[in-house]
């Protein structure tokens, strides 16, 4: 178990997976398995109690060998009641507990341990709870934390009144305003790009050129935003092109790397206040 008070962080945001305690920080898979697949591919026998879902150095493997009998974003199934994976059905629950749990046998930490669940900025009420549930009942008290607000405090060079952040996940991109004051992050709003617009042309990849507007939308949507200090910061699948695009409109703008959001949330957590959200 970790020490007293000590706080382990995990980042579910961007289709990807990554923790960081007070010691040392990684990046995992998220991608999850049945056991029986696993058993299948190395000749392991079934846990105790059967099949059920595993997210482990052993599903990596197989995963390169047999991606269509693996999830590669369980993250993206949270909406759902159940899923199926391989052929197994699995309740939502234990699909999202399977990278927590990961996380968490990685760190070290035990139970009764806290938590802070990094998750896309875009969620609401229902994913969020069912994101809590499933870490209370690896033991673990968790805290949730928008993926929004960790990305803007993620650069030490960050000095922007605005941050607009930028978070891609395999299938779309949420685009979130963040206001920095003194002691305090505030999420002011979000929009969603998907990757696909079935509204334009599908032979086209405009997905970049959308989340700029997006970019604009939100600036504009906040005066003072529109016309202060404001910065852009990427991650996730398409941050590299979206700061090349930033560029040619004379935005200023950054990659953030892949473990800076999950470091930081720990400072975050024990020393600055964190509002969601100041509008519906």
């Amino acid at each position: 178990m970790t020490d007293a008070g000590t706080t382990v962080a995990v980042d579910l945001s961007c289709s990807g997976l990554s923790v960081a305690s007070a010691s040392a920080s990684a990046v995992l898979s998220p991608v999850v398995a049945p056991t029986s697949v696993l058993a299948g591919a190395d000749g392991s026998a079934l846990p105790p109690g059967g099949d059920r879902i595993e997210c482990s150095d052993r599903v990596d493997t197989i995963a390169t060998r047999y991606p269509d009998r693996c999830l590669p974003d369980p993250m993206a199934r949270a909406h759902r009641d159940r899923t199926d994976v391989a052929g197994l059905s699995v309740p939502v629950a234990e699909l999202l507990a399977a990278p927590i749990s990961r996380a968490l046998r990685w760190s070290g930490a035990g139970e009764g341990d806290g938590v802070v669940l990094i998750v896309p900025s875009d969620w609401g009420a229902t994913r969020t709870a069912r994101m809590v549930s499933a870490a209370q009942g690896l033991g673990a008290s968790p805290r949730i934390v928008r993926a929004a607000l960790v990305t803007a405090e993620a650069l030490p060079s960050s000095s922007a009144r605005w941050a607009v952040c930028v978070e891609a996940c395999a299938t779309r991109t949420a685009v979130s305003l963040v206001e920095r004051t003194r002691g305090e992050l505030t999420l002011i709003d979000r929009t969603i790009v998907h990757r696909w617009d079935p509204c334009r042309d599908s032979m086209r990849d405009d997905e970049v050129s959308r989340v700029l507007e997006s970019v604009t939308a939100l600036r504009r949507g906040r005066r003072e935003a529109g016309t202060g200090s404001t910065e852009v910061l990427a991650r996730g699948r398409n941050a590299e092109r979206v700061v090349d695009a930033c560029d040619q409109a004379r935005l200023l703008s950054f990659v953030v790397p892949d473990l800076a959001p999950v470091e930081v949330a720990l400072r975050l957590h024990e020393g600055v206040r964190l509002d969601r959200t100041s509008s519906p």
